[in-house]
């Protein structure tokens, strides 16, 4: 629900004195979602490893459990369970939550002279939260028997608020233009309490001071639990200066400077300042470009350089903070029986941390050619994080959490090209728009001696060692592991090959010695793929005639990698392989890429190495659109538009690729990584039928 509106108060006959304005946003949403993580919590992971020769049903109609398989005398994995039981039956798929969301600003603006405006802007917002699930009775497998059902609720209440006072003024003296504004912004927030509470007969208190008693687990264990965690709470003041100066419409520039101070910081390190400067040049208005009216309608040259701050963190990073939640307890007494909350140190400090800045250097062109049918806009860039804000790894022998450091500097640099035609041809219409990007990303510092930021081990699966990482003169978050140059085919390959594991033979993977030093060893591993893309590529096209109209848009990406394993191969070896098990080498000339089957903890699995890599280019047909206004039909309908359309949305995706989706951003709890595929969701094909009426 959305409501705006705006009022003059007074206008002196020339321009507005005083007015005022408001909006008003409201939105609910309420869903349900099912279990995407590692491969311990990944709903789609369980239906892909889950045995294929498992029934879901039994003979009345109900899961087949792990009674089920007794009774049919299942022996072959005591572990092996239903996928589908456990997302029904649990927490994974058993929820629901709830959002309300609302957001309301007002506006007073005074004019006292021409061209001198005041303004002030009042903005709040306040998000609710409520999720709740049910853990119901079941036994699957060997290892999953719940005997407790359990319901788990949980709730918040976040709001914020902004204070904006800018006063503007604009001036012109012949040829000459410019506007300059000062200004000062306030903004505060809060996350309420996270109120959390499990079992039957539980009193739930929220943080607006509600309570309600739930009776709807009748197996549940009799107890109550009410614990509050404080999401967090800060605030944001900046203060900031703009003049735009025009000269004949034929030369810009601009200059820039704020001041932001955040409460996420310590004193001594809460403010950073961000200038930023930009000029244009109107290329098409000078006198030495008539000749070329015919063809350039315009033609404007850019550049800018600024800073801006990036302060989004988790609060309180320059403080020990203290945590309270139910899987921390104490036991006191002699008996000790009963448990009690306690609380614990819950990050390492750093006292240091300040502000993440981002410079980036642009330099441009928008053209408009052939009677502006032609249109060109192209830009080069060079942005540097620096001070990267990043959770870095610590050694578990601290026993808290890693804070957030300033971590070092991340260069992006690249270029970003827009072309777009259209025409009409008597009743015939057309727009065509092409968007090309490239990118190149490196880390230049890091802020250790090893100038390494260590990626996580047990991705793929339990006993795997690193595989991704942050390192100086490689992209964030590559893959990191063994090369191999295929797959020993015979004993004479085996004997052949001075650098190989002694035990080595024939179905074994042939790894890389990467640094020539005679043996292979951890000292091999190296990039062995790039999550990121090297170039993005969009395409759309609009053709109208006689009140049809067709609209198609794609997008892809190329030269980027993504790491994938369907199964944990190494603890759980009779997990379910994917059909491109059968391309693995089962004799002399049958694969040179898959080694042989083994125990899933052997090398030629355990090893990240490039044979879990997969290029993943795609093109991605996002939307087709098909529509017709009736309108051009019935043209004495009381409707300017009476319009009927189709729709598909991801109708197909051209790639390589062997999983469900290329288009993965999963990075296992790290918002570096990315390109990991377990068992990623994948993005749904949707269709349309709709109806545009416009009175």
């Amino acid at each position: 629900m959305r409501l705006n509106s705006d009022h003059v108060i007074y206008n002196n006959g020339r321009f507005d004195v005083l007015k005022f304005g408001e909006t008003l946003n409201y939105a609910y949403s309420e869903k349900s979602g099912i279990a995407i993580g590692n491969i311990y919590w990944n709903s789609v992971h369980d239906l892909l490893v889950a045995n294929p020769l498992l029934p879901c049903y039994d003979e009345e109609g109900n899961f087949y459990d792990y009674d089920d398989k007794a009774n049919n005398g299942w022996q072959f994995d005591g572990n092996a369970g239903n996928p589908i039981a456990e997302y029904a039956l649990s927490t994974r798929g058993n929820n629901i939550s709830k959002n309300h969301n609302l957001q309301m600003s007002a506006y007073l603006e005074l004019q006292p002279m021409e061209n001198l405006i005041l303004r002030s802007q009042f903005g709040y917002k306040m998000s609710g939260n409520t999720y709740r699930s049910y853990d119901m009775l079941r036994h699957l497998n060997n290892n999953t028997n719940v005997t407790t059902e359990t319901v788990n609720q949980n709730g918040g209440l976040g709001y914020s608020y902004t204070l904006d006072n800018t006063i503007s003024y604009d001036f012109n003296i012949s040829e000459h233009s410019a506007n300059i504004v000062l200004g000062q912004s306030a903004e505060k927030w809060g996350l309420g309490e996270n109120i959390s509470s499990s079992g039957q007969n539980t009193i739930f208190l929220s943080s607006w001071d509600h309570a309600y008693v739930d009776n709807t687990s009748p197996n549940a264990v009799n107890q109550m639990s009410v614990g509050g965690e404080p999401w967090g709470r800060g605030s944001l003041a900046s203060f900031f200066g703009r003049l735009n100066y025009n000269y004949a419409e034929t030369y810009m520039a601009s200059l820039v400077m704020r001041a932001d101070g955040s409460s996420n910081f310590a004193p001594g390190n809460r403010w950073g300042y961000f200038p930023s400067v930009s000029a244009g040049w109107v290329v098409s208005n000078e006198n030495f470009m008539d000749g070329t009216k015919r063809v350039i309608d315009f033609l404007k040259i850019r550049a800018s350089w600024g800073q801006n701050g990036n302060q989004s963190i988790d609060p309180f990073q320059y403080l020990t903070t203290f945590a309270f939640d139910d899987e921390n307890v104490y036991y006191f007494g002699k008996n000790k029986t009963s448990a009690t909350t306690g609380a614990y140190a819950d990050i390492l400090k750093n006292p240091d941390i300040t502000w993440e800045t981002q410079e980036q250097t642009d330099v441009g062109l928008d053209a408009r050619l052939f009677d502006t049918r032609l249109g060109v806009a192209f830009d080069w860039y060079k942005r540097t994080t620096k001070d990267w804000l990043v959770e870095a790894p610590i050694q578990a022998v601290y026993g808290l959490n890693a804070p957030y450091i300033n971590g070092g500097d991340i260069e992006n640099s690249g270029f970003e090209l827009a072309l777009n035609w259209n025409d009409k041809i008597s009743d015939f219409s057309y727009r065509v728009n092409l968007n090309l990007a490239a990118n190149d990303n490196e880390v230049v510092r890091l802020a250790n001696s090893e100038g390494i930021i260590h990626g996580d081990a047990n991705v793929l699966s339990q006993g795997t060692g690193e595989m991704y990482r942050v390192q100086v003169g490689y992209p964030v978050g590559y893959f990191f592991g063994y090369k191999t140059a295929g797959v020993f085919q015979n004993w004479e390959q085996v004997e052949n090959t001075p650098v190989k594991y002694s035990d080595s033979q024939p179905g074994d993977l042939i790894f890389v010695d990467t640094n020539d030093d005679g043996q292979i060893n951890d000292a091999d591993r190296t990039m062995i793929g790039n999550p990121h893309p090297d170039f993005n590529l969009g395409f759309s096209f609009n053709l109208e005639y006689k009140g049809f109209d067709l609209f198609v848009d794609t997008y892809g990406a190329f030269g980027h990698q993504i790491a994938k394993s369907y199964r944990s191969f190494a603890d759980s070896p009779r997990q379910n392989y994917t059909t491109e098990i059968f391309d693995r080498w089962h004799g002399e000339g049958t694969s040179n890429t898959l080694p042989r089957l083994t125990a899933g903890s052997n090398r030629n699995w355990q090893n990240i190495s490039d044979i879990y890599i997969e290029d993943a280019d795609y093109l991605k047909i996002r939307t087709i659109t098909l529509g017709y206004d009736f309108k051009k039909l019935f043209n004495t309908m009381p409707l300017s538009q009476a319009r009927l359309y189709v729709s598909a949305q991801n109708l197909y995706t051209f790639t390589g690729y062997s999983g469900m989706d290329p288009e993965i951003g999963y990075g296992y709890d790290n918002n570096w990584v990315s390109g990991i595929d377990l068992g990623y969701y994948p993005s749904p094909r949707t269709l349309m039928v709709g109806v545009n009426l416009k009175f």
